[in-house]
C-alpha cells in the first residue's frame, strides 16, 4: 500500500504549500526600517532642524566636515556649516549660548542610537558656523597594529547610512599610519571623500602603520576579522538553516517515498498543472493592484507556477513524457538558475526574491531525482548537485557582512519557512519523476528501484 494520501489530496497540498513558497516573498518588504540619517547631521538636516528649533530659519549652503582619528577609540569633528541665511549666522555670532544649544541639539538621531558624543565647542569664524565635537567608541584596534574607523557602519534598529551630509569629508589617521583601506580619494594618512559609498552597512576605514606591505590585504584582513561574529551569524542564519532544511527534506524524502510505486502520470501530473495555475492566477489576483508594473512577487509567483504548470503537463502528456530524462530535467533547471542570476537581481527587486525564484528554478531537479530513482540511475548523485546548487545560490545571496537592522532576523526565518516549502512542494515533483517512467518508456515496474 502507498504511504502517501490520495493524489488529489497530494495536489491540493501542493497547491497551499506553493502558494505558501511564493507569498514568503511579500513579507519582507512590510517589515520596518531603520532611520535614514547622514553621516554628518550637524553638515546639513541636523543643523537645519536644530536651528529651528531655536526660531533661526535657513538652510545650508555648503558645509564640509574634518575626522582626526586617534588611538584611544575616539575621533575628533570639526564641523564648517554656512548657513543660506546671514541673518541666522549673525545671531549664532552674538549669542554664544544660542551657538552652542544649535550645535548641540544638531547631532539628531545618528548618537541617539548609542553613540558617545560630546560638544567641545562652537562660534562663528570667517563667514561659517564651526561645530567642534569628539564621538568615543568608534576606533576599534585590528590585527598588525591597524585601527579601525567603525563610525560609518549601521547601527542594527537604529539607522542606516544614506549620504555623506558634508560636501566634502575628510579623515585624518594618527600619526605615523597610512590609509589600507577607505573610500575617496587617499593621500597618506589622509582621506578626502564627496559621497559615500553604495555597500551595505556602510564601509570601514582602515590605518596601517606607515610603510607597511600588501597595506590593502592587510585593510582587508582587519575588516575579516572585525567582522567574524557577524559572518558566522549570517552564515548559519542565511545559508546553512535554510540550506539544511532543503538538502536535510530531500534526503527525508527518498528515504520514505517510493517513486517506482505505479501511478497514473496522468492523474499526478494533472493535478501538479493545476497546482501550478492556480499559483499563477493567485500570483495575478494578489498583484493585480500594482499591475502593469513588475514587481519581484509577480515574477517569483509566475516562475514558480510555469515550473509547476509545464512539469505536470509534461508528464501528463505521452509524447512529452516520452520525451523526458534526467539529463533533460536538470538542463531545464540549469537554464532556469542561469536566467535568475543573471536577471534576477534587476527584475526582482532584491536579494530575498531572487533566492526564493532560485529555488523555484531549482525545482526540475527534483523531478530528476524522481526519475532517478524510480528508473535505476543515480538519484543520489542528482541529489548532491542540486543540494551544492542550493547551497552556491544561498551563499552568493546571503548579506554575510550585513551588521542587520530592524526585524533583520525575520529574513532568515522567512527563508528557512520557504525551505519548509520547497521540500513539501518537492513531494509530488519527487513522485511525478517517477510517474515520468512508465511502461510506454519500456521500462517494466520490476526494473524500477526504490529510493537509496
Amino acid at each position: 500500500m502507498s504511504r502517501f494520501r490520495p493524489p488529489s489530496l497530494r495536489t491540493a497540498v501542493a497547491i497551499a504549500l506553493a502558494t505558501l513558497f511564493v507569498a514568503g516573498g511579500a513579507a519582507l518588504p512590510a517589515l520596518a526600517s531603520p532611520a535614514p540619517v547622514s553621516g554628518c547631521p550637524p553638515c546639513d538636516d541636523g543643523f537645519v532642524h536644530a536651528a529651528a528649533e531655536h526660531d533661526l530659519d535657513t538652510a545650508v549652503a555648503e558645509s564640509e566636515a574634518t575626522v582626526r582619528v586617534h588611538r584611544n577609540d575616539s575621533a575628533t569633528w570639526r564641523v564648517r556649516v554656512v548657513p543660506a541665511n546671514e541673518s541666522a549666522l549673525n545671531r549664532l555670532a552674538e549669542n554664544e549660548s544660542l551657538a552652542r544649544a544649535v550645535a548641540g541639539d544638531s547631532f539628531g538621531v545618528r548618537y541617539g542610537g548609542g553613540i558617545d558624543h560630546r560638544l567641545l565647542g562652537a562660534d562663528v569664524r570667517d563667514g561659517a558656523f564651526l561645530i567642534r565635537y569628539r564621538t568615543l567608541g568608534v576606533v576599534e584596534e585590528g590585527p598588525l597594529g591597524t585601527n579601525l574607523l567603525t563610525y560609518f557602519r549601521d547601527d542594527p534598529g537604529a539607522y542606516i547610512y544614506t549620504d555623506l551630509g558634508a560636501d566634502e569629508l575628510t579623515v585624518v589617521g594618527p600619526e605615523g599610519t597610512s590609509v589600507a583601506r577607505g573610500f575617496g580619494e587617499v593621500d597618506g594618512r589622509r582621506m578626502t571623500a564627496t559621497a559615500l559609498p553604495d555597500v551595505r552597512d556602510g564601509p570601514f576605514v582602515v590605518f596601517a602603520p606607515a610603510g607597511t606591505p600588501a597595506s590593502g590585504i592587510v585593510g582587508t584582513l582587519a575588516v575579516l576579522e572585525a567582522l567574524a561574529g557577524v559572518l558566522a551569524r549570517n552564515f548559519l542564519a542565511f545559508v546553512l538553516v535554510p540550506g539544511g532544511v532543503a538538502v536535510g527534506g530531500l534526503v527525508a524524502l527518498r528515504r520514505i517515498a517510493d517513486p517506482a510505486h505505479d501511478r497514473d502520470p496522468w492523474r499526478l501530473g494533472a493535478g501538479v498543472a493545476v497546482g501550478g495555475a492556480a499559483v499563477l492566477v493567485a500570483t495575478l489576483v494578489a498583484e493585480s493592484g500594482a499591475l502593469p508594473e513588475v514587481t519581484g512577487n509577480l515574477l517569483l509567483g509566475v516562475a514558480v507556477g510555469t515550473v509547476l504548470l509545464g512539469l505536470g503537463g509534461a508528464v501528463a502528456v505521452p509524447a512529452a513524457r516520452r520525451a523526458l530524462t534526467v539529463r533533460r530535467l536538470l538542463g531545464v533547471s540549469v537554464v532556469l538558475a542561469a536566467l535568475v542570476a543573471t536577471g534576477g537581481p534587476r527584475a526582482l527587486g532584491g536579494d530575498f526574491h531572487v533566492t526564493l525564484t532560485m529555488g523555484g528554478a531549482l525545482l526540475p531537479a527534483v523531478a530528476a531525482i524522481g526519475r532517478a530513482d524510480a528508473g535505476g540511475g543515480d538519484g543520489t548523485r542528482t541529489l548532491a548537485g542540486l543540494a551544492v546548487a542550493l547551497f552556491v545560490a544561498l551563499l552568493a545571496l546571503a548579506p554575510l557582512t550585513a551588521l542587520g537592522g530592524t526585524l533583520f532576523l525575520i529574513a532568515p526565518v522567512l527563508l528557512t519557512l520557504a525551505a519548509g516549502a520547497f521540500v513539501l512542494v518537492a513531494v509530488p515533483l519527487y513522485l511525478l519523476g517517477g510517474a515520468s517512467v512508465g511502461a510506454d518508456q519500456g521500462v517494466s515496474t520490476s526494473e524500477r528501484r526504490a529510493p537509496a
